[in-house]
This record gives structure tokens, C-alpha cells and sequence, in this order.
């Protein structure tokens, strides 16, 4: 499992949510919307302190930490999820099979 966010998309969250110097941007899993990488779920985002959840994948990119909590590895597993911006400037998400 990889979580890879674009250049575009970290100048998304930085432009369109306020992070203050204790918080992360959480990736978690949510019932319905149009992405579903596992029927019936999709992803979703926040900005929360980090210290909140237990992190079960953590990484950072251009000094925006985010993470995966413990509880919703189960939807991300065995596959690498890219997040983006589609042609309207929204975020998108592709996943590829894990190598």
C-alpha cells in the first residue's frame, strides 16, 4: 500500500484548507461516493492532529504530514492510490495494483 499526492493536489490542500503546526491531513474510508476502491466505500479527507488516531501509515510531502488510521488500512491494502487533480481543479483519485 502506497499513498502518492501529486504537486497539483498538496497546492490544493494548502490553497483550500488551514493546517496549523499540530495537524495532518487524515485520509479515512466513508459509505458511498463516486471513487469506490472497494464496493460500497470510498475515500475521504480531514485535517486533524495527528496525535488523535491510531496511525497506521504516515508520510509526508512538501512539510504536509498525512495519514491512514489504524481502523482503515483494511480499504487501502494491497494497492497504491494517487491523488490528483482533475481538469475542473477537484481532487481525483487512481489507484494501480501494488507492485
Amino acid at each position: 500500500m502506497n499513498l502518492e499526492i501529486t504537486e497539483k493536489a498538496i497546492e490544493w490542500f494548502k490553497d483550500e484548507l488551514e493546517f496549523n503546526d499540530d495537524q495532518a491531513l487524515r485520509f479515512f474510508v466513508r459509505y458511498g461516493g463516486e471513487f469506490q476502491l472497494k464496493q460500497g466505500f470510498s475515500p475521504a479527507f480531514t485535517v486533524e492532529e495527528l496525535s488523535s488516531s491510531e496511525v497506521g501509515f504516515k508520510d509526508e510531502k512538501n512539510d504536509i504530514p498525512f495519514f491512514i488510521d489504524e481502523k482503515d488500512l483494511w480499504y487501502f491494502d494491497d494497492n497504491d492510490l494517487v491523488i490528483d487533480l482533475n481538469d475542473n481543479g477537484e481532487i481525483k483519485y487512481e489507484v494501480k495494483a501494488s507492485r
